[in-house]
């Protein structure tokens, strides 16, 4: 065999390989995971009957926003209007490998609510739930919201 033969042979071989160990960036957090949608039903505002709110939950770790390990970060945000003037929104949450539980108000200007939860590592089933006003009507519940969220 050929020297110019073997050094392509070795060449084909170890290129990809230098070029993965080369470019290999650092892995990224796992994007946020939707939950749903949480309907607003039984108050009248601005003629509709309905409003709708969207649900996520982001696994830590993440540098920006700050979550860490073995934390989730539940977020609420205004899907489809019009939204109510306030509310206030509570995730129940258990992790289904350790056993935990707890629940987590959600906090900041309504419907831009969020709250980190230290659920621990594991599959955790979380659902979020709350009650709304709408400033001139009654106060009104949301359907829950309900997901599964994978912690690393």
């Amino acid at each position: 065999m050929s020297a110019l033969r073997i050094t392509r042979r070795i060449l084909a071989t170890a290129a990809p390989v230098a070029a993965a160990v080369l470019f290999t960036g650092v892995a990224a957090a796992a994007p946020p995971q939707g939950m749903g949608t949480a309907v607003t039903i039984g108050c009248l505002n601005q003629g509709s009957l309905a409003s709708v709110s969207a649900i996520t939950a982001q696994p830590g770790p993440e540098a920006s926003p700050a979550i860490g390990a073995g934390e989730v970060l539940f977020s609420s945000a205004p899907a489809l209007g019009p939204m109510p003037a306030a509310g206030q929104v509570t995730v129940a949450w258990l992790n289904r490998d350790t056993g935990q539980a707890g629940l987590t108000d959600l906090t900041g200007t309504y419907p831009n609510l969020s709250a980190v939860a230290k659920t621990g590592s594991g599959n955790v089933l979380a659902t979020v739930f709350g009650s709304v006003s709408l400033g001139s009507g009654p106060v009104c519940n949301s359907t829950p919201a309900t997901g599964m969220i994978v912690v690393p």
